[in-house]
């Protein structure tokens, strides 16, 4: 096995042609030689540079990109000894912060070279995989408003825009929702099934939530008022749209989601699917490079206790 490492980025990104020959730089002086590095015009060949590194026995593929080009990637790294590593250098960076990884160059290059090695959880849905979230209803207008373009040009500010569009185009629609515990109907504009602990940026989908727990988390909006928006727009805020009674919550190993009428479905931040769509979990599916002092368990068991300490009574949630 190689002692080196190979770095690919996706020039295409935000920031990843700003950042690239920085991270040339700061890996090999904190301790990461690169056999190659590898500036990435076209993503599309990202899957094929990844396989064949792999092939090659490498043992870190590091990984430069949004949370689109780092979704590509891993698929390649399941149940393989292969270690990636994580240079977060798109918008929103969903992944990074589900695993505590600073957008910073220098900082992310530090965990490459300091941090340790966790095994994490991939969400799958059809033939493709999620690290982060799908969705479906407010998400789809979200993406459908964020070009490339918009993107690298007002960066977040772009998603608060998107948000603000969204929220006047999308249509309430009937959601059939089918987990191993449960099966649930609503009338929804937004379903969340995620993998991980956060959304739409620093918003927790749900407190007990992680990355390497073996469960999916998710919710459904049950009260598609403008009132009942704007309470989960705010309660979304602190993280604690679990406990309105116009959000449905639900947690399990797969879920089965069909909608009337047919949605289009966004996966790690790109629209690719339409419902109906099944969703399955593999277990610790991927080794990454994470922070040495990165242990979820703490972080959910922490939030755990503030919401007791906040919610003693123990707020009614819509069932």
């Amino acid at each position: 096995m190689s002692d080196k490492a190979v770095l690919i980025v996706n020039t295409k990104s935000r920031r990843g042609k700003l950042w690239f020959q920085r991270a040339c730089e700061t890996l090999p002086r904190l301790g990461v030689p690169l056999r190659e590095a590898i500036a990435l015009k076209d993503p599309s060949k990202l899957p094929e540079l990844v396989r064949r590194e792999i092939a090659r026995k490498t043992e870190r593929i590091i990984v430069g990109g949004g949370d689109g080009s780092l979704s590509a990637a891993a698929k390649h790294f399941l149940d393989k000894e292969t270690i990636m590593g994580v240079l977060p250098f798109g918008t929103g960076n969903q992944f990074a912060r589900d695993l505590h990884i600073d957008v910073n160059v220098e900082a992310a290059c530090k965990v490459i070279a300091e941090g340790k090695v966790m095994p994490i959880d991939v969400g799958t849905v059809g033939d493709k995989i999620f690290l982060t979230v799908t969705t479906t209803g407010i998400t789809t207008q979200i993406a459908h408003s964020l070009t490339p373009e918009t993107k690298r040009r007002f960066g977040i500010f772009a998603y608060a825009f998107a948000v603000r569009q969204a929220l006047y185009k999308t249509k309430v629609f009937t959601a059939h929702i089918t987990t191993p515990d449960e099966t649930f109907d609503c009338r929804t504009v937004q379903v969340v099934v995620g993998n991980g602990r956060y959304h739409a940026g620093p918003f927790l989908i749900a407190p007990e939530a992680m990355i390497n727990d073996g469960f999916l988390n998710g919710y459904a909006i049950t009260d598609t008022s403008r009132l009942g928006l704007v309470k989960f727009a705010i309660a979304m805020m602190s993280g604690k749209q679990n406990h309105l009674q116009g959000v449905h919550m639900f947690r399990a190993t797969s879920v089965q989601l069909a909608t009337t009428p047919m949605q289009k479905v966004i996966v790690d931040g790109e629209e690719a699917l339409q419902t109906p769509i099944s969703i399955g979990l593999k277990r610790k599916a991927i080794r990454v490079m994470v922070p040495q002092d990165f242990q979820p368990e703490k972080e959910v068991e922490e939030a755990l206790k503030q919401e007791k300490e906040s919610n003693p009574e123990n707020t009614p949630r819509e069932q």
